[in-house]
């Protein structure tokens, strides 16, 4: 700031100059980049053990099967009051 102040030609040069730009990678290299880093981040991938997928399919199953039931008796419960709503008009 102090240069350019003074008028020094060198720091407003410096400040009007644009950095050169790096050439793009060919669509081949940057390819064969992706390729590579693919190899890389599938080699880190942890498969699961036969006892743990096990247990996780369980747990689902579980699930799916607790939530089942409880949309069973709402559906009854909520069956029942229409049906009773209903009949009291009627």
């Amino acid at each position: 700031m102090a240069d350019l102040e003074k008028g020094n030609p060198s720091a407003e040069k410096k400040q009007t100059e644009k950095p050169a730009k790096a050439k793009k990678p060919s669509i081949f290299a940057r390819v064969g980049k992706w390729f590579r880093e693919l190899k890389g981040e599938i080699r880190k991938i942890v498969w699961p053990t036969r006892e743990q997928t096990v247990n996780n399919t369980v747990v689902v199953i579980v699930a799916i099967l607790v939530v089942g039931v409880f949309i069973w008796v709402l559906d009854a419960i909520f069956n029942l009051g229409i049906t009773k709503f209903i009949s009291h008009f009627s």
